[in-house]
């Protein structure tokens, strides 16, 4: 029997591709949404946690519950 403290999250990744495909980008188009609404079809790269890498200043140390 393993314990709930065994299970170890797997860590996040720091880059992330999304890609958006021509089907995907009709499909959109099909339910209503404009061009302003979604992104075209294409691949994208994304850097996670961006905002608290710019800003460590606003890291909370101690969270605490009201």
């Amino acid at each position: 029997m393993k314990k709930v403290e065994d299970k170890k999250p797997k860590p996040r990744a720091e880059e992330i591709v999304l890609e958006v495909t021509q089907e995907d980008y009709e499909a959109g188009l099909k339910r209503g949404w404009t061009d302003d609404d979604m992104l075209k079809p294409e691949r994208y790269k994304m850097k996670r946690g961006g905002f608290l890498a710019r800003h460590p200043e606003l890291k909370i140390k101690d969270k605490k519950r009201a």
